[in-house]
């Protein structure tokens, strides 16, 4: 706002008839001759927009000046605008906008129902709210129940307070500071190059105590008193904040009873052409109310209409798709009745409003919308990857170590895992102690509530008898690390139970476990045999391990089923296929992302005939959203 120019009131001596004219029920656009207007309006037009079942930005032909004031007023019986554009800007409607900047003036509105559309734009010359005003009072009078009017004048007054404010306090900060710098001058407080010149005779040379004390006292006030203005600037900031926000609400709540209003002309004419039901929208996906972790998402789903749909309109994050069926007509030219619908819609981080509006052949519509939710994609992520192949007391292994190699490969060049993330533990780096720093100590304090945690093992699992057992079968199950002794796996193993612990202990709440092991003691697979007949094995204690929140585990077999591994494949069978559907034929939906739920599908239907129906993967557990395991680049 300009500080150096003073309003004042004028009283208009030249008639208004044009207000009187340009105000009437005229339908066509007018542009009043500028000679008759009054001082203060540079430009008077009233047009009615073309009618349409549509939200339309509407091109007004105006083309504003960077400040000038631009004031749109509905006839008494009409919705405000939804927004106002000039140039580039878009704004909050406000029945007054300024221009931050030269351009044309447009502005949206929802054009529903046939009946005429009449608006008046008044573009004044300057930013003289008495004036504005008074202009608008005689409008009251002359249009009395204008609703639109009578709160044009309202939200002007207000502006008319903060202008005269904002000057007057600019005005005495102006002479606050003047006096201030006086005062600073003549008591030697505004620091100066010391003169060659002698100043004993000088008028400002040392003042005398009692002018000294005197002055810094006026100092002193004078600085209260700039201070007490400069909280009474703020004080108006806040209160023009207010108003902008006023405008925001009003906006809104204009939008909400006009669709209200446009939802009951819809079924009112439906009844008269004897249909009672509004166009139909199906969504098939994806799930309102539901979290994505990448950056776009696949909406799909059908429309339906009695007398045919006209088009589908799409529309997120304020960019609309159009679906229209001219393709799809028929022989005579009828629109179809059903028109299905599929687009991949981008999203941003965050909260995004995806909202459908299908609109039929006389141009009523539905609506519906769906609120989804993006977060970023592999967030920070910490991942230990555990291959043994050489035991020190327990039976080799043929591709354990293959098996941990790959897949560590994978999370670095695929998911592109930073490196100091990431820990691979081959061999006889796998000792117990080792595992259980690792994972206890080093993870624990380095994964965070908010990132992801994958933990890869790759060796023999073994069963011990455990009357204490609680999954009911007598056995506690164990992971061997490098240095387990079968005769001592109390000692040397890491037991389940040890395990479930270990994981409750680190503080993300999305971790990925995943064993290719097993514990049945059956020759030929990735398990050891410790003493006599084995009873059934319970998968109870998969459960126990998944018992925190937000863990999953997948497991290359069943509790009683033996993990194999095949040399044509070099890999055990289970790693060897999750690799395979981690590269991309486990991505279902083609979204270029791989879930825990999608890799399990592809293994949980190619294992078992890899392997003769003898080796079954397994899934436990759940997270809220979807978990991403792979990334296809």
């Amino acid at each position: 706002m300009r500080k150096d120019r003073k309003p004042f009131r004028v009283f208009f001596l030249l008639p208004i008839l044009y207000l009187l004219l340009g105000w009437g029920c005229s339908s066509a656009p007018v542009m009043s001759d500028s000679s008759s207007l009054p001082p203060i309006v540079r430009l008077h037009k009233r047009f009615s927009p073309p009618i349409g079942p549509a939200l339309k930005a509407i091109e007004t032909g105006i083309y504003a000046q960077k400040g000038e004031i631009i004031s749109v007023l509905p006839a008494a019986h009409e919705s405000v605008a939804t927004y106002i554009r000039i140039g580039n800007q878009d704004l909050s409607f406000s029945y007054h906008t300024k221009a931050h900047s030269s351009g044309p003036v447009t502005f949206g509105i929802h054009l529903s129902g046939q009946q005429l559309r009449v608006f008046d734009i008044l573009v004044w010359r300057r930013e003289d709210w008495v004036q504005i005003v008074d202009v608008l009072e005689k409008r009251r009078r002359e249009d009395l129940g204008n609703r639109h009017v009578i709160a044009a004048i309202a939200e002007a007054k207000k502006r008319e307070k903060i202008f005269f404010a904002e000057a007057e306090i600019s005005k005495d900060m102006d002479e606050v500071g003047k006096e201030l710098e006086t005062l600073k001058e003549r008591t030697g407080s505004k620091t100066e190059q010391p003169s060659s010149t002698s100043t004993k005779d000088s008028p400002l040379a040392s003042p005398k105590p009692s002018e000294d004390k005197e002055s810094r006292k006026n100092i002193a006030r004078l600085e209260e008193k700039l201070a007490e203005l400069m909280k009474k600037q703020a004080e108006l900031e806040d209160i023009e904040q207010s108003l902008n926000e006023e405008r925001k609400k009003a906006a809104l709540l204009s939008r909400e009873l006009e669709e209200s209003q446009k939802q009951q002309e819809d079924l009112r004419a439906r009844l008269r052409l004897g249909s009672k039901t509004l166009p139909v929208i199906l969504v098939a996906s994806p799930i309102d109310g539901s979290k994505v972790e990448r950056n776009e998402v696949d909406l799909s789903g059908v429309a339906e209409a009695d007398l045919g749909l006209e088009n589908i309109e799409i529309s997120v994050n304020k960019k609309t798709f159009i679906e229209r069926p001219e393709e799809r007509r028929g022989k005579e030219g009828d629109l179809p009745r059903r028109l299905e619908f599929r687009k991949r819609i981008p999203l941003v981080i965050g909260e995004n409003k995806i909202r459908i509006r299908a609109v039929d052949a006389i141009g009523h519509s539905s609506e519906k919308t769906l609120t989804i939710r993006c977060e970023e994609a592999l967030k920070n992520i910490w991942a230990v990857v555990i291959g043994i192949n050489d035991y020190r007391k327990a039976p080799p292994l043929k591709y354990a170590v293959n098996d941990a190699k790959a897949f560590c490969d994978y999370l670095l060049k695929k998911t592109q895992i930073p490196r100091e993330n990431l820990t691979l533990l081959l061999n006889n780096e796998a000792s117990l102690s080792n595992l259980r720093s690792t994972l206890g100590t080093q993870l624990k304090n380095k994964a965070s509530s908010g990132d992801m945690v994958i933990l890869y093992f790759a060796g023999h699992g073994a069963t011990e008898g455990d009357v204490m057992s609680p999954d009911g079968d007598g056995l506690e199950k164990y992971l061997l690390p490098f240095d387990a002794d079968l005769k001592d796996l109390y000692a040397s193993a890491l037991p389940m139970r040890e395990l479930s612990h270990i994981l409750q202990r680190i503080r993300s709440e999305r971790l990925v476990l995943i064993i290719d092991s097993c514990y049945s003691g059956a020759s030929g697979g990735r398990t050891v045999r410790t003493d006599g007949a084995r009873a059934n094995i319970s998968d109870r204690f998969l459960d126990r391990v998944v018992s925190g929140r937000g863990t999953v585990i997948l497991t290359a077999s069943g509790a009683n089923e033996v993990s194999v591994e095949k040399d044509d494949l070099r890999h055990g069978v289970f790693t060897y296929f999750l690799l395979d559907g981690l590269e991309g034929k486990a991505d279902i939906d083609r979204d270029g992302l791989i879930t825990v739920d999608e890799a399990y599908d592809y293994v949980s239907k190619n294992v078992p005939k890899a392997t003769g129906q003898e080796q079954h993967p397994v899934k436990k557990g759940a997270v809220e959203g979807h978990l991403i395991l792979g990334i296809i680049r």
